[in-house]
Order: structure tokens, then sequence, then C-alpha cells
């Protein structure tokens, strides 16, 4: 919860400094957060990355678990012959009971 405070805090220094300075000085553009890419703010999300790779498809599945006070995170692989929509559905349902 500290780390995740503190990185709010970082980016919102960052975020401001940034607004002063002059944009002809702006060599790079540096996201401190790794998923932050969406406008929600949701309190306990499950992130999922969906890839196609030779044979199948990868969901990777990741959420803070606060018992533990760590990132959870597990691969998921389904072969191409199985039904990718049923298998998503699967694996939302296994992760919101192990929530």
């Amino acid at each position: 919860m500290i780390r995740l405070i503190w990185a709010k805090i970082v980016k919102w220094a960052w975020d401001y400094s940034y607004e002063l300075s002059d944009p002809r000085d702006r060599l790079i553009s540096v996201s401190l957060g790794e998923d932050e890419e969406s406008g929600i703010d949701l309190p306990d999300p499950i992130r999922f990355k969906v890839q196609q790779v030779s044979g199948g498809t990868v969901v990777e599945t990741k959420w803070y678990d606060y018992k533990k006070d760590e990132n959870r995170v597990k691969l998921h692989i389904v072969t191409s012959d199985e039904n990718l929509a049923e298998s998503i559905g699967k694996i939302v349902t296994m992760e919101l009971l192990q929530k």
C-alpha cells in the first residue's frame, strides 16, 4: 500500500514538473505506472493480457493479494482445439473464486 501511495506521489510530482518545463526541452517520455493506460480507477481489479501464439492463446492474469501483500500473476494456456470463449470464462471464474 505504501508503494502504491509513493508511486502516485512521484507520478504527480513528475507530471507537475513536466507541465512547467519548456516543451522544447523534452527528449523522452517516462511512464511510472505499468498498467495505467485505462481511465477507470478500480479499487481491486484483475488485469488480463491475451496473446495469440502458435498453437493457441496465452492468457496472463494479474491481481494484488492484500492478505499476502503481493502481486499474483498466472499464465493460462488455451490450445487451438479448445473454445477460447469458454476457456476465458473458466479462467475468469477461477480467478474470482481465488480472490
